[in-house]
């Protein structure tokens, strides 16, 4: 009977912050993303809410697959109705420098122009 009394037992911030290795202030700002009870001006963590936070936050293992040097900034919009950007790689880069060498640079050219005028 008594564990199933401690499995309904409200926990206080200081014990939810000892249990996921955080500080009690930690605790107190993010108890809207982990489910809080109030009662009067207590604040009180169910254990399972607790525990479903918890899971909620693990990450599996990153894909060791992709490219290391793929820009995460030039995704361009997504979605339907909107224009894509492909994801520049190493590979774009390298055709982009190659491109700068041999002069054939758009923006290189349209700049080198505008200064001769």
């Amino acid at each position: 009977m008594r564990g199933a009394a401690m499995a309904g037992q409200l926990l206080r911030p200081d014990q939810v912050a000892e249990w996921l290795g955080m500080s009690t202030s930690w605790v107190y700002g993010n108890k809207h993303r982990i489910g809080f009870v109030q009662i009067g001006s207590a604040v009180r963590f169910e254990r399972s809410a607790v525990e479903r936070y918890a899971e909620s936050c693990k990450r599996g293992p990153q894909l060791e697959e992709r490219d290391k040097w793929e820009s995460q900034s030039d995704t361009g919009k997504r979605g339907t109705g909107g224009w894509s950007r492909k994801r520049t790689t190493v590979t774009d880069i390298n055709e982009r420098l190659r491109g700068i060498e041999k002069g054939s640079d758009r923006r290189g050219n349209t700049q080198r122009s505008a200064r001769q005028s």
